[in-house]
C-alpha cells in the first residue's frame, strides 16, 4: 500500500519528463523499449558529447538504467550506478536553471531524473530519502507546468497523478490524512488524459500504453482493454519481458488459458535459456506460478509437478516474508493433493495458507476446499 502512495507522488514527475526530446533522441526509446541498452547507449552518449550542457542526454541515461532495473527488480547491482547519473542529470540542469530559473526542460528533466530516484527509493523501501526526493520532484513539475500547461508528453503525469489521487484514498481511506496536501484527484479524467497522451504525444506515447495496460490489469481489472494495450506493445517490442508477461497477465484475467498456457510457457523457456530480461528467478518464478495455475484451470493438474515445485523453491528463495506467490502456490499444492486422493496433505496445505496473509479469497478459497475437497 506505501508503494501506492509512492507512484502518486513519483510517477508525475518521472513520466512528464519524456517531453520535448529532440528528434535525434526519439529513436532512444524504442531501443531502450526493446532492451536494446548498447544500441541506445552509443546515441545517448553521442548527443552528451556533442551537447555536453544538455540535460536531455544525462535523463535518458538515466531512463536507461532504470529500464534495466525495472526488468529485474530484485536485483540492486545497478542502483549506485543510476544514482550517480541521476546526480549528473541534476547537476546539469542546475546549471542550466542558474542562468535561467524558468528554463522549462531543465526543469522537467530535473524533477524527472528525480522522479525515479525517488520510485526507486520506493522499491527499495528507504521511505524518508523517496519522500524528500519526491516533494522536489512535484515542486518542480508544479513550476514546469505553469510555464507550459498545454504539454501533451504532460498529460501522461497529470493523467496519472489524477488516477491515483483518487483511487488511494477511495481504497485506503486511513490514508487521506497523508494525502491532505495533494490536490483532490478525478480516476475517469486520469484515465482519458493517459489515453490522449497514448495518442498524441511524441515521445511519452510507450509509457503511456503501458501505464494503461498496467492499470486495467491491476487496478480496473479490465482484462479486455488491458489485452489490447499490452498487445501492442508486445507486438511492437517483442524482446521486452515487462510487455509480453503483461500480455500473457491478461490472458489469465480473461480466462483465455489455453493462449496462456502456450504464452507463459514460451517465457519460462526463455528464462532457462538465458535469455536476457527473462534470466531472473523473479520471471522463472511467475512463469511456473501461471503455468500451474493454467494447467490447473484446464484440468491437468497431475502435469504440475515441474512447475508447481520450482515454484514453491523459488517463493521460498525469494520472498523471506509472506507473499502473494507463496499463499497460491500452498493453495494450488493442497489442489493438487486433493486431486492425487491425499486429503490428510490437502488440508495441511489449506491450513499453511490460512497462517499466512490473506490475498484477494485466499483464505476463503483455503476454507471451502477444507469443508470439501477439491475435484479436478
Amino acid at each position: 500500500m506505501r508503494k501506492i502512495v509512492f507512484l502518486i507522488i513519483f510517477l508525475l514527475p518521472a513520466l512528464c519528463a519524456f517531453s520535448q526530446s529532440d528528434d535525434e533522441l526519439v529513436p532512444v526509446v524504442k531501443y531502450i523499449y526493446s532492451c536494446k541498452f548498447d544500441s541506445s547507449k552509443i546515441l545517448i552518449d553521442n548527443f552528451i558529447v556533442t551537447k555536453p550542457n544538455s540535460p536531455k542526454g544525462y535523463f535518458f541515461d538515466v531512463l536507461s538504467d532504470w529500464w534495466k532495473i525495472n526488468i529485474d527488480r530484485k536485483n540492486e547491482t545497478l542502483d549506485e550506478k543510476f544514482n550517480d547519473k541521476v546526480s549528473k542529470t541534476v547537476e546539469v540542469c542546475d546549471e542550466v536553471l542558474d542562468k535561467n530559473p524558468d528554463d522549462f526542460e531543465a526543469l522537467f528533466y530535473k524533477g524527472g531524473a528525480l522522479g525515479y530516484r525517488g520510485l526507486l527509493k520506493s522499491i527499495r523501501e528507504k521511505w524518508l530519502s523517496a519522500a524528500d526526493d519526491g516533494k522536489q520532484a512535484l515542486n518542480l513539475m508544479d513550476k514546469a507546468l505553469e510555464i507550459n500547461p498545454k504539454n501533451k508528453e504532460a498529460l501522461l503525469g497529470i493523467g496519472i497523478y489524477n488516477y491515483f489521487a483518487e483511487y488511494v484514498p477511495t481504497r485506503y481511506p486511513f490514508l487521506k490524512p497523508l494525502l491532505i496536501i495533494f490536490p483532490k484527484g478525478d480516476k475517469v479524467k486520469g484515465l482519458a488524459q493517459i489515453k490522449e497522451a497514448s495518442q498524441n504525444s511524441k515521445i511519452a506515447m510507450y509509457e503511456a500504453h503501458y501505464i494503461i495496460a498496467y492499470l486495467n490489469m491491476n487496478y480496473e481489472k479490465n482484462y479486455n482493454e488491458g489485452e489490447i494495450y499490452a498487445s501492442y506493445l508486445s507486438n511492437l517490442f517483442p524482446e521486452n519481458p515487462v510487455f509480453e508477461r503483461m500480455l500473457y497477465s491478461c490472458f489469465v484475467g480473461k480466462s483465455k488459458f489455453p493462449e496462456a498456457l502456450e504464452g507463459w510457457m514460451k517465457v519460462r523457456e526463455k528464462s532457462k535459456n538465458g535469455v536476457y530480461g527473462y534470466n531472473n528467478d523473479a520471471v522463472l518464478r511467475e512463469s511456473d506460478y501461471y503455468i500451474t495455475l493454467t494447467m490447473l484451470k484446464l484440468g491437468n493438474i497431475d502435469k504440475t509437478d515441474d512447475y508447481i515445485y520450482e515454484c514453491e523453491k523459488l517463493n521460498n528463495k525469494l520472498d523471506k516474508d509472506d507473499s502473494s506467490f507463496k499463499s497460491f502456490t500452498c493453495l494450488m499444492m493442497g489442489m493438487k493433493s486433493d486431486a492425487a486422493g491425499d486429503r490428510k496433505k490437502a488440508i495441511e496445505y489449506y491450513k499453511k495458507v490460512l497462517d499466512m496473509k490473506e490475498y484477494n479469497n485466499s483464505h476463503k478459497d483455503a476454507n471451502k476446499y477444507i469443508k470439501e475437497a477439491y475435484i479436478k
